[in-house]
């Protein structure tokens, strides 16, 4: 199994790499991407040389977090194949990781309004960079905010993703807008420096959350994005389904516009209480995948560069 777009605790997943590279092995992952948010920080030599005695194939990679100058739209850019040493990269990232640690004391104020404790200064000694997923997972594990999420929740403990969408995202009363955003063809030129492949990823998540499909498609096409994460499975929580529409006219518009394929399953945990239903590493739980011939593909696209 291939899997492109995974997570660790260095962004807002739950395993170290080192575990989420154990777990791949056990679970029949051969070649994996660890993309976490405006962050390189999971690679280094001794995890490269954990890969390779684990007989797995660890392909560099981020997800940057951009927007779109034109309509202000939110998008997550994957750079595969990059150099983590290189030296723009590492320099923006860590400019990205000072504004989003700044922004930690605003989510702090805000939440404090409804009764919420953020332990902001345990978050920031953490060294992770601080998303959303990690706002969430403090308030839901301080004993102190029990009473004050069942007074908001009808007397029950919400899901992490059921209380960044009540509370933080846009048009919540806790939402602080993350200023570590790039424009998503700064993002484009930052990833083409450091070798690597640009990919506009889980586009039919942006669908789901109101960006029309044809929008979506622009989007990519005016930011200069060499790749589309068509294979990607989004569950549409409002009905149950998985969006298996999307993954055929995503790969539809990748190849009529000349663009790449990727797939990754956005892997963060097995954790299904925290994050509910969603796609498991490598795919495993779904039928589609992504192929050798997928990845032989993109490879070709890097030689000829």
């Amino acid at each position: 199994m291939i899997d492109l777009h995974t997570h660790t605790n260095f962004s807002d997943g739950d395993y170290s790499p080192e575990e989420l590279l154990k777990i791949s092995k056990q679970r029949g992952v051969k070649t994996i991407v660890i993309a976490d948010h405006d962050t390189v920080d999971a690679y280094n030599d001794e995890l490269f040389q954990l890969a390779e005695q684990l007989g797995i194939r660890l392909i560099p990679g981020i997800e940057l977090s951009t927007v779109d100058v034109q309509t202000g739209q939110k998008v997550h850019v994957l750079g595969l194949f990059i150099d983590p040493n290189n030296q723009k990269l590492r320099d923006k990232c860590a400019e990205l990781r000072k504004q989003r640690e700044a922004a930690v004391f605003e989510f702090e104020e805000k939440l404090q309004k409804f009764g919420f404790v953020l332990r902001t200064q345990k978050l920031l000694d953490s060294g992770e960079i601080i998303t959303k997923a990690h706002i969430a997972r403090d308030i839901l594990a301080n004993p102190d905010n029990q009473a004050a999420l069942k007074k908001h929740h009808q007397g029950k403990i919400p899901l992490q993703g059921e209380f960044i969408e009540q509370w933080i995202i846009k048009g919540c009363p806790a939402f602080v807008e993350n200023k570590a955003r790039l424009h998503a063809d700064q993002a484009v030129d930052l990833i083409h420096q450091a070798g690597g492949i640009a990919s506009c990823t889980h586009p039919s998540f942006n669908v789901m959350k109101g960006f029309s499909f044809d929008e979506m498609c622009q989007l990519i096409l005016r930011n200069r994005l060499d790749a589309v994460e068509a294979i990607n499975i989004q569950y549409d929580k409002n009905n149950g389904d998985k969006r298996f529409d999307m993954v055929k006219e995503f790969s539809e518009f990748a190849n009529k516009n000349g663009l790449l394929i990727t797939g990754g399953s956005d892997f963060h945990s097995d954790n299904y209480e925290l994050w509910g239903e969603h796609t498991e590493l490598g795919f495993s739980n779904e039928d589609i995948k992504f192929t050798d011939e997928m990845l032989a593909h993109l490879e070709r696209h890097l030689s000829q560069d």
